[in-house]
Protein backbone atom coordinates (compact mmCIF):
# COMPACT_ATOMS: atom_id res chain seq x y z
CA UNK A 1 0.00 0.00 0.00
CA UNK A 2 1.72 3.18 -0.88
CA UNK A 3 2.02 6.17 1.82
CA UNK A 4 -0.68 8.94 1.13
CA UNK A 5 0.99 12.15 0.01
CA UNK A 6 0.14 15.38 1.48
CA UNK A 7 -2.08 16.36 -0.81
CA UNK A 8 -3.60 13.08 -0.64
CA UNK A 9 -4.68 14.06 2.92
CA UNK A 10 -5.60 17.53 2.07
CA UNK A 11 -8.14 15.66 -0.15
CA UNK A 12 -9.39 13.69 2.19
CA UNK A 13 -9.94 16.53 4.56
CA UNK A 14 -11.89 18.52 2.10
CA UNK A 15 -13.80 15.34 0.76
CA UNK A 16 -14.47 14.38 4.80
CA UNK A 17 -15.79 18.25 5.18
CA UNK A 18 -18.31 17.20 2.09
CA UNK A 19 -19.34 14.19 3.11
CA UNK A 20 -19.93 15.55 6.48
CA UNK A 21 -21.93 19.14 5.61
CA UNK A 22 -24.02 16.39 3.24
CA UNK A 23 -24.38 13.83 5.82
CA UNK A 24 -26.41 17.14 8.01
CA UNK A 25 -28.32 18.03 5.15
CA UNK A 26 -26.05 21.55 4.37
CA UNK A 27 -25.53 23.01 1.27
CA UNK A 28 -21.81 21.63 1.72
CA UNK A 29 -20.38 25.05 -0.16
CA UNK A 30 -20.08 28.93 1.19
CA UNK A 31 -22.61 30.88 0.14
CA UNK A 32 -21.63 33.49 -1.94
CA UNK A 33 -24.75 35.05 -2.66
CA UNK A 34 -27.01 36.24 0.76
CA UNK A 35 -30.04 34.42 -0.89
CA UNK A 36 -27.47 31.26 -1.82
CA UNK A 37 -29.35 27.83 -0.29
CA UNK A 38 -28.29 26.80 2.98
CA UNK A 39 -29.66 22.93 2.71
CA UNK A 40 -28.66 20.55 -0.16
CA UNK A 41 -31.30 19.49 -2.40
CA UNK A 42 -30.84 16.52 -3.63
CA UNK A 43 -33.77 16.59 -6.65
CA UNK A 44 -32.27 19.96 -7.62
CA UNK A 45 -30.09 19.04 -10.85
CA UNK A 46 -28.10 22.59 -9.55
CA UNK A 47 -26.46 21.04 -6.54
CA UNK A 48 -26.06 17.13 -7.73
CA UNK A 49 -23.81 18.86 -10.78
CA UNK A 50 -22.29 20.84 -8.11
CA UNK A 51 -21.85 17.95 -5.76
CA UNK A 52 -20.43 15.73 -8.58
CA UNK A 53 -18.01 18.75 -9.83
CA UNK A 54 -16.74 19.17 -7.12
CA UNK A 55 -16.12 15.43 -6.03
CA UNK A 56 -14.77 15.34 -9.66
CA UNK A 57 -11.96 18.04 -8.61
CA UNK A 58 -10.66 16.57 -5.44
CA UNK A 59 -10.09 13.45 -7.61
CA UNK A 60 -8.88 15.18 -10.37
CA UNK A 61 -6.22 16.89 -7.47
CA UNK A 62 -5.25 13.49 -6.01
CA UNK A 63 -6.10 10.46 -8.22
CA UNK A 64 -6.20 7.60 -6.05
CA UNK A 65 -5.99 9.88 -3.14
CA UNK A 66 -9.24 7.41 -1.27
CA UNK A 67 -7.48 4.52 -1.81
CA UNK A 68 -3.91 5.41 -0.19
CA UNK A 69 -5.77 7.20 2.53
CA UNK A 70 -8.96 5.15 3.37
CA UNK A 71 -7.80 1.99 2.20
CA UNK A 72 -4.33 2.37 3.67
CA UNK A 73 -6.13 2.99 7.13
CA UNK A 74 -8.97 0.22 6.80
CA UNK A 75 -6.23 -2.69 5.05
CA UNK A 76 -3.08 -2.05 6.27
CA UNK A 77 -3.43 0.40 10.12
CA UNK A 78 -6.49 -1.23 11.45
CA UNK A 79 -6.53 -4.58 9.46
CA UNK A 80 -6.11 -7.31 12.72
CA UNK A 81 -3.48 -9.62 10.96
CA UNK A 82 -1.22 -6.70 10.72
CA UNK A 83 -1.04 -6.58 14.53
CA UNK A 84 -0.56 -2.54 14.73
CA UNK A 85 -3.51 -1.69 16.45
CA UNK A 86 -4.96 -3.10 19.87
CA UNK A 87 -7.58 -4.95 19.24
CA UNK A 88 -8.70 -4.78 23.30
CA UNK A 89 -8.68 -0.84 22.51
CA UNK A 90 -11.99 1.20 21.12
CA UNK A 91 -9.05 4.12 20.06
CA UNK A 92 -5.98 4.10 17.65
CA UNK A 93 -3.98 2.70 20.25
CA UNK A 94 -0.67 0.67 19.21
CA UNK A 95 -0.93 -3.19 19.39
CA UNK A 96 0.89 -4.62 23.02
CA UNK A 97 3.24 -6.27 20.98
CA UNK A 98 4.60 -2.79 19.43
CA UNK A 99 5.10 -1.35 22.53
CA UNK A 100 6.43 -4.49 24.18
CA UNK A 101 9.09 -3.90 21.00
CA UNK A 102 9.51 -0.63 21.44
CA UNK A 103 10.24 -0.40 24.60
CA UNK A 104 12.94 -3.39 24.09
CA UNK A 105 14.65 -1.58 21.55
CA UNK A 106 15.16 1.14 23.78
CA UNK A 107 16.60 -0.48 26.36
CA UNK A 108 18.88 -2.05 24.00
CA UNK A 109 19.80 0.28 21.50
CA UNK A 110 23.06 1.60 22.75
CA UNK A 111 24.92 -1.47 22.98
CA UNK A 112 22.32 -3.11 19.73
CA UNK A 113 25.05 -1.58 17.10
CA UNK A 114 28.04 -3.39 19.07
CA UNK A 115 26.71 -6.44 20.12
CA UNK A 116 26.06 -7.00 16.47
CA UNK A 117 29.19 -6.06 15.23
CA UNK A 118 31.06 -8.47 18.46
CA UNK A 119 28.73 -11.50 17.13
CA UNK A 120 29.48 -10.77 13.66
CA UNK A 121 32.89 -10.72 14.45
CA UNK A 122 33.09 -14.16 15.69
CA UNK A 123 30.93 -16.05 13.41
CA UNK A 124 33.71 -15.03 10.76
CA UNK A 125 36.12 -16.05 12.76
CA UNK A 126 34.33 -19.02 13.52
CA UNK A 127 33.56 -19.50 9.83
CA UNK A 128 37.65 -19.13 8.99
CA UNK A 129 39.06 -21.36 11.28
CA UNK A 130 36.35 -24.17 10.26
CA UNK A 131 37.55 -23.38 6.60
CA UNK A 132 41.19 -23.87 7.42
CA UNK A 133 40.28 -27.21 9.33
CA UNK A 134 38.68 -28.45 6.57
CA UNK A 135 41.59 -27.19 4.27
CA UNK A 136 44.55 -28.49 6.25
CA UNK A 137 42.57 -31.89 6.78
CA UNK A 138 41.69 -32.46 3.09
CA UNK A 139 45.17 -31.77 2.25
CA UNK A 140 46.26 -34.45 4.92
CA UNK A 141 48.11 -32.08 7.21
CA UNK A 142 48.54 -32.49 10.48
CA UNK A 143 47.42 -29.85 12.63
CA UNK A 144 50.10 -28.13 15.16
CA UNK A 145 48.63 -27.55 18.56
Amino acid sequence: MAKPSELDIDAAGDLITLLGDLSRGYYPWERHEEDGPSYFDPDDHKHLRRLYDSLETLFDRAPGFPMRVIGGMCYVICYDKNQILDPADDCLELHPDLKAGLKLLKAHRANFIPSLEQAARAAVAETIEAAAARHLAEMQIPVQA
